[in-house]
């Protein structure tokens, strides 16, 4: 593949963003390697930890963030597994786009692009908030790609995301302002965790690479999460795992579970306690041990 042009809108403003986000891959606290994949939609770029002969599992992050926001989970879920973190074409990351991704469909050839390159005939797959979204969005389009599939804390698919949601993101766009963003950002966690210093180092290294991101990167258009048919999900085949904080913010909690409970066959749906949706990395510990329980069971 040529060499594609930046996604940032200046050289400075790309600089300041990637010291940002090497500021979150220095919160990792193991060996990893980088990789970047071509394919029509741009260069991909992931990170691969975790014995080579290991059973696979792809993670996939948020939307506004990149890959670094794994780095309170990865210890434990690369001890058994080989883990690939990938940066989500379109967002601001490393993962530097061409085409753009404009639907459903084309996240799925995203996603079988990479699985392909990587030579990986089936894996288990696990994506938070937007990640979460694009996880499910694969097990309904792609089964045959995939064993089992972890939801956390996923943005759409079960319930309609709350206004207030999209006001607050409209705040800190128009223009990125890091005060915005930090409000955006506090207002999805569960308050108490912010008294927990490793809860604070990743709030604020969020905030600084969320801020960095909406101010220097082009952003795409991009695929907004929307609620799957009750038929889309009674056809998911994979065995899930749904796991919600207690006080999400965003939409029901309860219902969303009532919704999955009622719908997909094969589902292990619980609420995480003292958690919103800053669950992945305000209670990692306990979402890490779950997440490796159902993978085992």
């Amino acid at each position: 593949m040529p060499n594609l042009p930046s996604a940032f809108k200046n050289p400075q403003g790309e600089a300041r963003f990637m010291a940002a986000y090497e500021a979150g891959l220095r919160l990792w606290t193991i060996p990893y390697e980088d990789v970047d994949i071509p394919s029509r939609f741009g260069s991909t770029h992931l990170v691969a930890c975790g014995p080579k002969d290991a059973p696979p599992l792809v993670l996939l992050h948020s939307a506004l963030a990149n890959l670094t926001a794994w780095a309170y989970n990865i210890a434990d879920l690369s001890a058994d597994y080989r883990v690939y973190a990938l940066d989500i074409m379109g967002q601001p990351n490393k993962s530097i786009p061409d085409q753009p991704i404009s639907s459903r469909e084309d996240f799925v050839e995203w996603l079988t692009m990479i699985l392909n390159a990587l030579k990986i005939e089936r894996a288990h797959m696990a994506g938070v908030s937007y990640g979460g979204w694009l996880t499910l969005n694969y097990a309904v389009c792609a089964p045959e790609r995939l064993n089992k599939i972890v939801l956390l804390s996923p943005a759409g698919g079960f319930m309609s995301i709350v206004p207030q949601f999209y006001l607050r993101g409209m705040l800190m766009m128009l223009p990125p302002r890091r005060l915005w963003v930090n409000m955006f950002v506090r207002w999805t966690m569960y308050r108490e965790n912010l008294q927990e210093s490793n809860t604070r180092r990743m709030f604020d290294c969020l905030v600084e690479q969320m801020y960095m991101g909406l101010r220097y990167f082009r952003m795409q258009t991009g695929v907004s999460p929307t609620i799957y048919q009750d038929d889309e999900l009674r056809g998911v085949t994979s065995s899930a795992l749904l796991l919600i904080g207690q006080q999400e913010v965003i939409y029901d909690p309860v219902a969303a579970l009532e919704r999955a409970r009622r719908l997909m066959p094969i589902i292990q749906a619980e609420l995480i306690a003292r958690a919103s949706h800053d669950m992945v990395f305000s209670r990692a510990k306990t979402v890490n041990q779950r997440i490796l329980d159902f993978l085992k069971k």
